[in-house]
């Protein structure tokens, strides 16, 4: 009877100490999500609603839980491994960054971000060098320029859109030399507009706009709007 009432202690404490493990393993698990889900309520955060799903990977998340997480916050895919928060504004050029990493946004759009122009264009105008396939922006109504590869960075900078996302986007005196060169193809109230609002900003910088149209080839007609407007 002895040796029974041994077993039977023995195989409760196997069945305790079983539990117990399960206990804590739902337990970690429990705080395991919860780290997850802060992270992504992180990333979240720090990008106004959008998550992009490689970004959550690098903090150490799997596609399971982020994907777990998206479906369960009814998100929105907006495009392959880049999700929007319902409660979220929609930023055109913000989603048009996060899908298209390398271009810039120039000409009018970078006009009216820089507030050289108070006309915002129907249709957001990008930069994109030479051998760039962007046949799939034109197909949605992006207006797209191309340039030298040399040319691409120049320039460049970043900036807020109006809803407070960051994007790629070319500096004032990049956005003078480039409707200068394309003042063909530029509306006529635009760019006086611009070289007006620029030359008389306080923040300009003459020398890197001589730089630049140095550079592209249009130095004699900077120089021209400069005596005129400086």
């Amino acid at each position: 009877m002895g040796r029974n009432f041994i077993d039977w202690g023995f195989c409760f404490f196997i069945f305790i100490l079983t539990f117990s493990l399960q206990k804590i393993k739902i337990v970690a698990k429990g705080f395991e999500n919860m780290d997850e889900r802060n992270i992504i309520d992180r990333l979240l955060e720090e990008q106004n609603g959008y998550i992009r799903l490689v970004e959550a990977q690098n903090e150490g998340l799997s596609k399971y839980s982020v994907l777990d997480y998206v479906r369960k916050n009814e998100m929105e895919k907006i495009a392959p491994g880049i999700y929007i928060s319902p409660d979220a504004w929609e930023d055109r050029l913000y989603s048009i960054q996060l899908r298209n990493r390398k271009v810039v946004f120039s000409h009018e759009t970078a006009l009216y971000i820089h507030n050289l122009s108070d006309r915002e264009p129907f249709s957001p105008v990008i930069t994109v060098g030479r051998g760039y396939n962007a046949k799939h922006l034109k197909d949605i109504g992006v207006v797209v320029h191309t340039v030298r590869q040399e040319w691409l960075e120049l320039g460049l900078t970043k900036a807020q859109t109006f809803t407070g996302n960051t994007v790629r986007i070319y500096d004032k005196e990049r956005c003078i030399c480039d409707i200068i060169k394309n003042k063909k193809r530029m509306d006529i109230q635009v760019f006086q507009k611009a070289l007006t609002s620029y030359f008389s900003d306080s923040e300009k910088n003459i020398h890197n706009l001589m730089e630049y149209a140095g550079i592209m080839g249009v130095l004699d007609k900077v120089r021209q709007y400069t005596e005129v407007l400086l």
